[in-house]
């Protein structure tokens, strides 16, 4: 039995020489990362957003955004600009540790043809990499995103015709080009025509409906840094100095251009489990709009008529993870429903409610448990009430239950689908004729 054993062990000696000469080494990619649930159906059932997800090949849905373009070109016929067609503008964040020179391919489908194709280099960030000594501990997931002023643009991919198409999101790995399909969207572009006097046709302006958008709103934390510093914003951007506090909240609202307008400084009115919150300032909130577009209908020498879906930012007078000293409510301190109301002096523009649990955390949406949506660590999908009535503020609400969210992203729980049935009509979705 012995000389058995050792005959054993000298065969696999054998091949296992054999083996190593025939097969060269693979060069392996020298990137740390963390062993963690690298799947959105790996991490879905995590409902503490505390200790981060460390997530690999996982859209940020709540970062996407879409713009349409028109290309312009000279015709003869009209002695004029018209446009031949649009192109596609796309803000794309994909969490992942991605190696240097990966980026995105992005195709445009309609009826199952491809009809456009371009690639954007990314920029990547790897926290093994990061020299801040908060780096190596932060929640936040590496990642790899398109250019945040420009997103990812080609004019020479043109898209002729409008209606509705399928937008399929690649990544692609810069050391060895593979391609990894990480979401297919839909979106509907549609056309506002320019007719001059004379029934002459300009330059037309295509726009892609958000209607359906309006019920998803994103709570977002933003506690202090380093040197009391601010996170960024959601989109990646500056921190900003003059905050009112550690919590944002994004919605989308059709406006005709980029600014609500309210009437003086706009407030929130809050209470948790119904008991009222005191703010100082009234509760004054900072808002700005962060991404949309503003189309013009004009028809014949009759008035131009404006048409936008504008994404809003509101930051809130509310603290969490905060350093320095303020009267303002503290949410970690607080468990339990949150509600705040956006005013416009007596008018409701938006309700927001929200969970924060023992731990100081809010919980996440049933949408966001199910991994039916992917959002950045510290963002929450929120429940949103709008008024039941026309306020001086919005001008189009359409309810869309049917077409999802975050570019047709269907709905898979009854929460969101209760939320997005909810919302009224008001006004007319589109121009007047």
């Amino acid at each position: 039995m012995k000389r058995d054993l050792l005959f054993g062990l000298a065969t696999i000696l054998f091949f296992a020489n054999i083996g190593a000469a025939q097969f060269p080494k693979i060069k392996v990619l020298n990137i740390k990362t963390t062993k963690s649930p690298t799947t959105a159906d790996e991490v879905k059932n995590k409902t503490s957003m505390s200790a981060g997800k460390n997530r690999q090949m996982v859209i940020d849905d709540g970062f996407t955004f879409f713009d349409a373009k028109p290309v312009e070109e000279y015709s003869e016929k009209y002695r004029g600009q018209v446009a031949k067609g649009w192109t596609m503008t796309a803000h794309l964040r994909v969490f992942g540790t991605y190696p240097k020179n990966s980026g995105f391919n992005v195709v445009v489908s309609k009826n199952g043809k491809a009809l456009s194709k371009m690639y954007c280099e990314g920029k990547t960030y790897r926290k093994a990499e990061d020299a801040s000594p908060n780096a190596k501990t932060s929640p936040d997931d590496d990642y790899m995103m398109t250019s945040p002023s420009d997103g990812c643009f080609d004019a020479t991919k043109l898209v002729a015709e409008s209606g509705n198409f399928d937008v399929q999101i690649f990544a692609v790995n810069g050391d060895t080009d593979e391609e990894k399909l990480l979401r297919t969207y839909k979106i509907e572009v549609k056309e506002a025509k320019k007719i001059r006097p004379g029934n002459v046709p300009g330059v037309t302006d295509f726009f892609i409906q958000r209607h359906a958008e309006a019920p998803a709103s994103i709570l977002y934390l933003r506690p202090d840094g380093d040197s009391n510093s601010i996170k960024h914003n959601y989109q990646n951007k500056g921190g900003g100095s003059t905050l009112k506090g550690n919590v944002d909240i994004y919605f989308n609202v059709a406006i005709p251009k980029s600014a609500i307008g309210f009437s003086g400084v706009p407030y929130v009115r809050c209470s948790v489990n119904g008991e009222s919150l005191t703010f100082e300032n009234n509760g004054q909130i900072n808002d700005a709009s962060v991404r949309g577009d503003t189309v013009q209908w004009e028809r014949n020498a009759k008035p131009t008529q404006y048409f936008g879906f504008y994404q809003y930012w509101v930051n809130l007078p509310i603290l969490w993870k905060h350093r320095g000293q303020s009267p303002n409510p503290n949410m970690e301190r607080k468990a339990g429903n949150w509600e705040c109301e956006l005013r416009n002096k007596n008018e409701t523009i938006r309700k927001f409610k929200w969970t924060v649990g023992g731990d100081g955390f809010p919980v996440e949406h049933a949408e966001q448990k199910t991994g039916n949506i992917n959002l950045h660590w510290g963002a929450y999908l929120i429940e949103t009430e709008f008024p039941s009535t026309e306020n001086s503020i919005e001008e189009r609400l359409v309810p869309m239950p049917n077409a999802g969210l975050f570019y047709g992203i269907p709905w898979k729980t009854q929460e969101g689908k209760k939320m997005a049935a909810s919302v009224p009509k008001v006004g007319e979705p589109y121009f007047v004729q």
